[in-house]
């Protein structure tokens, strides 16, 4: 039972750092989530899919909770989430059943590939920062022919780690495309819905590798995944809301910090493996 309340108070920080942040909370998740696979016995061979899976599914309803904020408010952009997220689910779908659920899908290889993507986001948001500070900054307008690369990267990111396609969907458009952190952090957040829904019920629909049953579909086990989302649909809200208040500049410095704490726990996960 402590696993659950456990759960249920991370799902609250990753909620709220979802909805704050634009990025779904996955970054929490994949902390956690592992700490109550293990309490329960999941078998060792399958913790990283069963981490990923349950991430995901709590992802969803971060998203999910915060997207009915942002429609609410009528801060929902529809066509860039669907062109994005179309790109998105095909490339997380065709990553989940081809290198997730297999037996050679190495995490430690992906840990180094995403210190190094994220790294180069660091520096180009906090180069964006300076322009910003500077005046120079100009949105692009014509940006729908190069969507598709975010929703690709994001996808990868998403079903490869867990960790939401957020963090480096948020950089692309901010950095890359120069668009405003707020509209960037909502068009992640619709991007992650739907995705997300979709790399749930195909994680529900999988034949695990191992015989382990604990009231659980596939991959996703019931009494995780829902000790988590309680926590989420309160708080993923609430950081909606709090990101409303706080000046695009100190977004820029919160969403940098994150980053970089991101890839700290990247590089000791590197180094302890």
């Amino acid at each position: 039972m402590e696993y659950f309340a456990f759960l249920f108070v991370a799902g609250i920080i990753g909620g709220f750092i979802g909805g704050l942040l634009g990025i779904g909370g996955g970054i929490i998740y994949i902390v956690v989530i592992p700490v109550a696979l293990t309490g329960i016995g999941v078998p060792r061979e399958e913790i990283v899919q069963y981490t990923i899976a349950n991430s995901v599914f709590a992802s969803f309803f971060s998203s999910f909770s915060a997207n009915f904020i942002l429609i609410k408010n009528k801060n929902f952009y529809l066509k860039e989430v669907l062109l994005m997220s179309s790109v998105g689910i095909v490339t997380s779908l065709l990553l989940l059943q081809y290198v997730v659920n297999t037996t050679w899908y190495s995490k430690e290889t992906f840990n180094m590939v995403i210190v190094i993507l994220l790294v180069y986001m660091l520096l180009k948001i906090i180069a964006q920062t300076t322009a910003n500070k500077n005046g120079t900054n100009q949105e692009y307008t014509k940006v729908n022919m190069k969507l598709g690369l975010a929703g690709l990267v994001g996808g990868s990111v998403s079903a490869l780690s867990g960790l939401g396609g957020g963090v480096v969907i948020i950089p692309i458009l901010h950095s890359l495309f120069r668009m405003e952190l707020k509209k960037a952090s909502a068009i992640s957040l619709g991007v992650i819905g739907i995705t997300s829904f979709i790399m749930s019920i195909y994680s529900m629909l999988e034949n695990t590798h191992t015989d382990f049953h604990y009231y659980s579909t596939g991959y996703i086990i019931f009494p995780i995944a829902l000790s988590l989302t309680g926590g989420v649909v309160i708080a993923s809200p609430l950081g909606v809301k709090a990101s409303r208040n706080v000046s695009p500049q100190l977004l820029n410095y919160l969403f940098s910090l994150f980053l970089a704490l991101i890839i700290i726990r990247k590089i000791v996960e590197i180094t302890a493996s």
